[in-house]
């Protein structure tokens, strides 16, 4: 719950520089090739050449930055509540073998457009943060 809140509540309006370069860049390429589909196939290409680039492009890019943010969002839920503790919630939940929770660790090309982290994906991304910070901390 409270990664929740701090995903919905800060980090939603944050953009990564990355996201911004790759906005810019998708910009000069579909010019680029909407005047090269248009002067070829007409103003049906230009259509569905703009339908067929946009859509799964810009639905996969912009749920990987948001399923991103929210392993943020445990991550700092995390330090108010300890690493410790916001891990042994998620392995309960985890162990508890609900069906939305196992399906969504079934998934295969779906995640690719899934704004929402498994349950296993949130668990090894707090592992890694555990790490990196009992690294930092006795180094």
């Amino acid at each position: 719950m409270a990664s929740s809140l701090i995903y919905n509540r800060r980090l939603v309006w944050t953009m990564p520089a990355d996201l911004g370069f790759a906005i810019i860049m998708l910009v000069v390429l579909v010019i680029l090739g909407a005047a090269l589909v248009f002067s070829v196939f007409g103003t049906l290409g230009f259509w569905v050449y703009l339908l067929l680039l946009f859509g799964p492009f810009l639905e996969q890019r912009f749920s990987q930055v948001r399923r991103n943010l929210k392993l943020k969002g445990d991550e700092e839920a995390s330090k108010l509540v300890g690493i410790g503790p916001f891990l042994a919630v998620l392995e309960k939940i985890e162990s508890l073998g609900m069906e939305d929770v196992e399906r969504a660790k079934r998934r295969r090309l779906s995640r690719y457009f899934s704004s929402k982290p498994s349950i296993t994906e949130r668990i090894l991304n707090l592992r890694r943060v555990g790490s990196n910070h009992s690294l930092i901390v006795s180094g």
